[in-house]
C-alpha cells in the first residue's frame, strides 16, 4: 500500500512539472523581438521648409487703354525687353480720323476767337468815338471770351484723340521679360478686357514671399539676437531655394522684410525672401519651396520611419521599463532633416523606441527588446 502511494505522488509530481515546462516555451514565444532605438541628445544642422511664390522685383500687367483690333504683335513669349521698346499695335484709322476732325476744330475755333477779337477791337473803337454805346462793347468782350473758351475746349479734345492715338501704340513701361500672349493679331481688345495683353517682369531679382502662422512667428524670432525686428534680419542666416523638379537653386537668398500687419484672414504674418537671379533661371509666378537652416546642439531626434501619423498628430511606440509598448504622441519641429524629426514633447533622452514593425504592435503590447539597431 505504501509503495502504491509513493508511486502515485511521484507521477503527479512529474505530470505537474511536465505541465510546468511546457508553459514557459509557449509564454516565451508569445513575446516577439523587435528593434529599439535609445535616443540620445545630438547635435543637429536643419531646416525649416516653407512653401513661396516667386514674385519678379516688378511686375506689370499691359492693358489696352483703348478698343480695337491687334494689328502687330512685335515681341514673342519670353523676350527680353527695354523700356519703351514696343509690344504691340492697335488699328488706329479711327483714332487718327477722330484726332483730324478735332484738330479742325482747333483752327475753326482759332479763327472765330480772331474774328470775336477783332470785332471787340472795332467796337472799342466806336465806343471812344461814341459811335455806340457800352453795352455794344461789353457784348463783343463776352462774345471773344466764349470763342477763347471753345477755342481751349477743342484744344483739349485734340489731346485727348492724339492720347487715343498715342494708346494704339503700346511700348513696356519697363526693362523686363515678357508673360504669355493670350491674345493675337486680329483679336478685338478694349480697356476693360478680363485679361491683360501680357505682363513683363523684371526678374533680375526675385522675391520670395512666405507665411507664418501668429504662433510660429514668435519661435521662429526668438532664434536670433537683438531687440527689434530689424535687427533680428542681420542675424538671419542665408536661405536656400528648393525648385519644383527639386533641385536647389545655386545662389542663397537674404529674408529682408516681414510685414508690419498680419493678415486679418489667416493671421498669418509675411515675409519676403530675395535671390539674385542674373542668368534669369527663376520665373515670376512660380511656386518653389523656401529653406532655413537652423542648428540645435541638444537635439532630441526620431527617425521619420519610426512615427505614424493620426488625426494630424504624431506619435510612436515608446518602451518602457517592464519592455511594454505604449503608443505615445508627439510633437516635432517645423525644422527636419531628410531623415529625421526634432522632437519638441513627448519624449526625452534615454527613452527607447520601436523603429520596425510598428504595424505588428499593439498598445500595453510586452515585447522583447533588441537594441541592436539603436544608433
Amino acid at each position: 500500500m505504501k509503495t502504491t502511494l509513493i508511486y502515485s505522488c511521484l507521477s503527479a509530481c512529474l505530470i505537474l512539472s511536465s505541465c510546468g515546462n511546457s508553459k514557459n516555451p509557449q509564454q516565451q514565444e508569445n513575446i516577439q523581438e523587435f528593434p529599439v532605438l535609445s535616443l540620445t541628445p545630438q547635435k543637429a544642422d536643419l531646416f525649416a521648409e516653407y512653401p513661396t511664390t516667386l514674385q519678379g522685383e516688378q511686375t506689370v500687367e499691359i492693358r489696352s487703354k483703348v478698343d480695337g483690333y491687334i494689328e502687330q504683335v512685335y515681341v514673342s513669349e519670353g523676350t527680353i525687353v527695354s523700356k519703351g521698346q514696343p509690344l504691340f499695335k492697335i488699328d488706329a484709322n479711327s483714332f487718327q480720323q477722330e484726332m483730324n476732325n478735332k484738330n479742325a476744330a482747333v483752327l475753326a475755333a482759332a479763327a472765330n476767337l480772331e474774328t470775336a477779337s477783332i470785332q471787340t477791337q472795332r467796337t472799342k473803337v466806336l465806343v471812344e468815338k461814341k459811335i455806340v454805346n457800352s453795352f455794344e462793347l461789353t457784348s463783343a468782350k463776352n462774345a471773344e471770351q466764349v470763342k477763347k473758351a471753345e477755342l481751349n475746349q477743342a484744344k483739349a479734345e485734340l489731346s485727348a484723340a492724339k492720347s487715343k492715338l498715342a494708346y494704339t501704340h503700346i511700348v513696356s513701361p519697363i526693362n523686363g521679360v515678357v508673360g504669355s500672349l493670350p491674345y493675337k493679331i486680329g483679336t478685338l481688345v478694349s480697356s476693360t478686357s478680363e485679361t491683360a495683353l501680357t505682363t513683363i517682369a523684371n526678374t533680375k531679382q526675385i522675391y520670395a514671399y512666405f507665411s507664418l502662422s501668429q504662433q510660429q512667428l514668435g519661435a521662429f524670432l526668438k532664434q536670433y539676437d537683438g531687440q527689434k525686428v530689424n535687427e533680428k534680419f542681420k542675424h538671419m542666416p542665408q536661405v536656400s531655394l528648393l525648385m519644383q523638379d527639386g533641385e536647389i537653386y545655386s545662389t542663397k537668398g537674404k529674408i529682408e522684410t516681414l510685414s508690419g500687419v498680419l493678415n486679418a484672414s489667416t493671421g498669418a504674418a509675411n515675409f519676403k525672401a530675395v535671390f539674385p537671379n542674373p542668368e534669369g533661371k527663376l520665373w515670376s509666378g512660380a511656386s518653389a519651396t523656401i529653406r532655413i537652416p537652423t542648428q540645435l546642439n541638444h537635439a532630441i531626434m526620431v527617425p521619420k520611419s519610426t512615427t505614424f501619423e493620426l488625426q494630424g498628430k504624431y506619435f510612436v511606440f515608446k518602451v518602457d521599463q517592464k519592455n511594454i509598448v505604449h503608443h505615445t504622441a508627439i510633437e516635432i519641429m517645423e525644422a527636419v532633416t531628410d531623415k529625421n524629426y526634432v522632437v519638441t514633447k513627448g519624449l526625452a533622452a534615454g527613452d527607447q523606441i520601436v523603429t520596425e514593425g510598428l504595424g505588428n504592435l499593439k498598445d500595453g503590447m510586452k515585447i522583447k527588446p533588441n537594441p541592436s539597431t539603436s544608433k
